[in-house]
């Protein structure tokens, strides 16, 4: 019995999946469980986001956002050299709650792109690539991680009802810590984000 409410539960939660933008107040209006005891302090595994980041339609996706990465560096590069901009060292882009592009990095690489950034006229802008670039990886990552979740859930709660409290408790802890990162030096590049396998350049 328990078997098959649960696959009733996880085919909801797999059409959850496919929604690009789902919300903490669907999710919670669905289950009455509450959050507790081991629930409330999951994580989802590496091991799951890993086999979720495997699968065909999560591959390919990332596969089309590491081509992205690759052009948006060969640009990057050939625009900070034309306007002579040297990095000695790693520059780290992440995009801020406001939509802004923040840049980390030593003081003067950090400096130099600013200022770059801030003169460029290009159209889309670099930031703007950037930030698209974060926002195409953070919804991949969503899906990823729903899917790590789901499949979490599915083999470690022994009810319907543990099912939903803790694919919910999952997704919670991922969202809090989802962000996006593009890394940029002299020598390479690369995108990470909540579930990425490898997208180096």
């Amino acid at each position: 019995m328990v078997s098959s409410v649960n696959s009733s539960l996880l085919n909801y939660l797999s059409a959850l999946t496919s929604d690009s933008s789902p919300t903490s107040a669907a999710l919670t209006s669905t289950t009455t469980a509450s959050t507790s005891g081991s629930a409330a302090g999951a994580k989802v595994s590496q091991a799951s986001l890993q086999r979720a980041a495997a699968m065909t339609k999560s591959a390919a996706a990332a596969a089309v956002l590491e081509r992205n990465q690759k052009a948006l560096t060969t640009e990057l590069r050939a625009a900070l050299d034309k306007a002579g901009v040297k990095l000695t060292g790693t520059v780290d882009f992440s995009v801020k709650s406001d939509g802004s592009v923040e840049v980390k990095g030593n003081d003067a690489d950090k400096a130099a792109v600013k200022s770059f950034l801030s003169a460029d006229t290009s159209k889309p802008s670099f930031a703007t690539r950037i930030a698209t670039q974060a926002k195409d990886a953070l919804k991949l990552s969503q899906t990823i991680q729903q899917s790590a979740a789901i499949s979490q859930a599915a083999k470690s709660a022994k009810s319907a009802a543990g099912v939903m409290s803790l694919y919910t408790s999952l997704m919670q802890q991922q969202t809090g810590a989802s962000a996006a990162v593009y890394s940029l030096s002299p020598t390479s590049s690369s995108l990470t984000y909540p579930g990425s396998l490898s997208a180096n350049a």
